[in-house]
Order: C-alpha cells, then structure tokens, then sequence
C-alpha cells in the first residue's frame, strides 16, 4: 500500500508542476549557406607507370588544359600515391589532384577513375571539386558528407549536455537556450521556415528533455513540428545544421542511437519488478511518473500520434493490482492504441524510450 501511495503521490506532484520560460532567436531569412570561397582551383599531377604511358600522357594534358586545368606528369618515385589535397588561403582555395596513368591510358585518383571516353564524368567530378573543395560534394556519402574529423567535431558538440529544460520554450527560444557554437549554426531551409510561420511557431515544446544531451534535444524538439536536422558542410567548407521538414529529410539526425551495452546494463531500473495498481489514469500522467520513478525520460512522438490521430489525452490506463517491470507496463499501456516503444541512448549513451507510433514491417509481395 505505501508503494500505491508513493506512486499516487508522485503523479499528483508531476501534474501540478509548470515551467513558464521566455526566450528569443531570430531564424535567418536566407535559406542558403554563406562563406563560399570566391574562387577555387584546381591542377593535377598525373603519375607515370611505364615508358609507353607517354602517348597518353599527352592526350590527358591536352584533355586538362581544354578544362582549363593545370597538369604535369612525371615518373612515379618511392611512396608516390594518388591523392587529394586543399589549401585555403581566405578566400581563395587550391585543390590538388595526384594520380597515376597506368598501361591502358586511364587515370586513377582516391575513389575515382577515369577512360578517355569520360569526358563528361570528369568534367562533373571536376565542377564538383570546384564547388565543394577536395572532399567532394556530401551528397550519398555516409556520415553525411562530413570526413571522420569533421563528423568527431559536430558529434562532440552535439554530446554535450542541454543547457537548459527546453520544456514549455517555442522552438526559436529553445534553439537558442541550447547555445551552439557560431562555427556549427542552425539554419533552416525555407520550407522549415514555412512550417513554423504563424501561429505553428507559438507552439512550446511538450516533453521534459532536461536530462538529454544536445543533439537528441534538438532532435525530438525539432520532431513535434514535423522537423529533423543534419549536419550539412557548406561549399566553403564550414560546418551548420540544416534544418528541414521531416517528410524530405532521407537521413535525419537520429532520435536515440542502438545500445552499446545490454538493455539490461543500459537501463537496469527500467526491468525492476515494481508494485502496482491503476484505474483510468491518464497515459501522459503514467508517463511522466515513469520517468521520475525510474530516472529514464519517456517522450511520445507527438507528431506521428497526431498524424496517426491518436488522441494521447484520451488515454487512459488501468491496471489490476500486481508486479510488473516498468518496460512491461508502458508496452501494455501503449500497445491497444497503435503505439510502440524502443528503449535508446542519446549521443552521451544515457538511456530514454521513444514511443512512436507503430509502422508493421513491408514484406516482399506473395507470389
């Protein structure tokens, strides 16, 4: 009966709680990325294997220099390797290629080789290069286009813990309570900007984040507006997150990364058998005890219920009286209602659940 209490206690407590917190953030009106470098260029060193590459060796000179592309050729020596180098100087950025010409007359670069009858392909790996520097455009590359260095700094900012609860903040005022750095903005193209226009931007934030790390905030804040974020490397090589409507966004910043451990080391109290006894409590009031009783934040995807029009205050859960483990009793209290739940880790490995709504697997057609 104490644990009955103690239970009641703590939802009544949770329920009279209110956060009223005011801040301010201007989202930039242009929609495209600044700094780009005013001019890029780009020379090539083509690596000689044998005698009989000289032919072809002039062939591609010829075939650079009609691209207005600087190119020498040279014996290769020692370590010689292909490569890709930059250079920034202000404004101002060199690209250098090195590669080598084998027997056949084509040339080969890091994750790139090249025919005399691709013209058109190097020509567009060439402009590519111009625009977007020796790492090449981000599109279809995995860690979004950013090199292993560059994905460290963005991870690590992104793993430091929120500064503030952004709970009760419209989504301007909590981006700007979460503090990123001038070298990693957020900036939101123009069809997010259209979806927090108006009266959808005076929103506030529904679910307590406080224990979260940044990126995971940013995440599922940006996710009750139908929004997501990735990092982007601009042209010019500097860093931001882009913000974009959750529907085109084909690799979004995830909300909660896959275990490293068991879920049993990740989240041990979450599967203590604990005492308990409801009749027609609301969901959202079972949630938020949950969470403080066991210290594992439960957030709903607020904005896949409503698509699906599951109406979350109309959920009521009642339960006889038994034992039960917590991952038990919100998978009974959420299932009836096309709910489902996934116990994660945010970017500094602290464990929350995501409940969403339930997508069933699609399977080959039958034949």
């Amino acid at each position: 009966m104490k644990h009955f209490l103690c239970f009641c206690l703590l939802l009544t407590f949770i329920i009279t709680e209110n956060q009223n917190l005011q801040a301010q953030l201007t989202v930039p009106k242009s929609s495209a990325p600044k700094g780009a470098p005013i001019k890029t260029t780009v020379s090539v060193t083509l690596l000689t294997e044998t005698t009989s590459s000289a032919l072809y060796a002039q062939q591609w000179g010829r075939i650079f220099r009609d691209l207005n592309i600087s190119v020498r050729t040279r014996r290769a020596v020692l370590d010689d390797k292909p490569k890709i180098k930059e250079d920034l100087r202000g404004t101002l950025r060199e690209v250098r290629l090195t590669g080598t010409l084998d027997r056949n007359g084509e040339i080969h670069f890091p994750g790139h080789k090249f025919s005399r009858s691709e013209l058109a392909r190097l020509k567009e790996w060439i402009n590519e290069l111009k625009t977007f520097g020796a790492q090449g455009s981000p599109e279809s590359k995995p860690l979004w286009g950013l090199s292993q260095e560059q994905f460290k700094t963005v991870f690590t900012e992104l793993s430091q813990p929120s500064p503030a609860n952004v709970q009760g903040l419209t989504l301007k005022a909590a981006i700007s309570k979460l503090d990123f750095p001038k070298a990693l903005p957020v900036r939101f193209d123009v069809d997010a900007q259209k979806r927090i226009a108006g009266d959808a931007g005076n929103q506030t934030i529904s679910a307590d984040l406080g224990k979260l790390a940044k990126g995971t905030v940013l995440a599922i804040a940006l996710k009750q507006y139908g929004l997501a974020f990735h990092p982007l490397r601009t042209p010019s090589g500097s860093l931001e997150l882009l913000v974009t409507p959750w529907e085109s966004t084909t690799q979004p910043w995830p909300i909660g990364w896959d275990l490293k451990e068991s879920r049993q080391k990740t989240a041990p109290r979450y599967f203590d058998l604990i005492p308990v006894e409801l009749s027609n409590v609301p969901l959202r009031d079972v949630l938020m005890a949950a969470s403080k009783a066991s210290g594992i934040p439960m957030i709903v995807d607020e904005y896949e219920a409503t698509k699906k029009q599951v109406d979350l205050d109309k959920i009521n859960v009642s339960v006889s009286k038994k034992r039960t483990t917590w991952g038990i009793l919100i998978k009974n209290a959420i299932g009836r209602d096309g709910l489902t739940r996934k116990l994660v880790i945010d970017e500094r490995g602290q464990p929350f659940i995501w409940i969403t709504v339930f997508k069933p697997r699609v399977g080959p057609p039958a034949r």
